[in-house]
C-alpha cells in the first residue's frame, strides 16, 4: 500500500508512522490548535489517532496522514480525505491542520487543491465537503477561495470531538469544481 497519497510543489501527504508522535503531540495537545475543536488531546489519544490512522490508510476511501515540507522533511501538520464521514451529507470530507509556524504561507491551500485534485479526478468524487468552527476566518477563506459554498451551520456533537457542536458546513461538487479550474 502506498505510503504517500499527495505530491505537490511544496509539501508531501503521507501515512502516520510511529515515530510521528511528538509532531502530532504538538498539533493535538495544544490548545491554541485545538481551540476550533474543543478540547486538548492527552498523548494517549495521539498514539491512539496515529494507530487509527495508520491502520484506516486507504481503507474504505480514508487517508488522514501528516503533512510534510517537500524540501526539508519537517513535519508541519496533518490533512485528510474521507468518503461519507459527515452524518446526512454524502461525498468525501476533507481537513487539514497547520502548525503555526508555518500558517500563512498558502499550505492550506495547496493540500486542500491537491486533495480535490485527487478526490475529483482520481477516486471520481461527485462532491467535497469540509466543516469549520464558525470563528476560524482563516480555514473559512481558504474554502471559499478554492470555490467553496456555504451551506450553513450544522449543530452536532462528536464523540471524539468533545467541544465541537457548532459548525459551518461547506460543499464543492465536481461541476462546480471543473468550471472554477477550467
Amino acid at each position: 500500500m502506498k505510503n504517500i497519497l499527495i505530491e505537490s510543489n511544496r509539501l508531501l501527504l503521507r501515512r502516520p508512522e510511529t515515530g510521528d508522535q511528538t509532531s502530532l503531540e504538538r498539533v493535538f495537545c495544544d490548545a491554541g490548535m485545538m481551540r476550533y475543536l474543543g478540547e486538548v488531546w492527552d498523548a494517549d489519544k495521539v498514539a491512539e489517532v496515529i494507530r487509527e490512522w495508520r491502520d484506516d490508510w486507504g481503507v474504505e476511501r480514508r487517508w488522514s496522514g501528516v503533512l510534510i515540507k517537500r524540501d526539508t522533511l519537517q513535519i508541519i501538520g496533518t490533512a485528510g480525505l474521507t468518503e461519507n464521514t459527515l452524518t446526512g451529507e454524502a461525498g468525501f470530507e476533507l481537513s487539514w491542520f497547520i502548525l503555526p509556524e508555518h500558517q500563512k504561507q498558502g499550505f492550506a491551500s495547496e493540500i486542500t487543491d491537491a486533495l480535490l485534485l485527487f478526490a475529483f479526478n482520481d477516486l471520481n468524487a461527485e462532491r467535497v465537503v469540509a466543516e469549520t468552527h464558525p470563528e476560524n476566518p482563516a480555514s473559512n477563506r481558504v474554502l471559499e477561495k478554492l470555490g467553496f459554498e456555504c451551506l450553513g451551520e450544522r449543530h452536532h456533537q462528536y464523540e471524539d470531538l468533545p467541544g465541537f457542536d457548532v459548525q459551518v458546513l461547506w460543499g464543492l461538487s465536481r461541476e462546480s469544481w471543473r468550471k472554477k479550474t477550467a
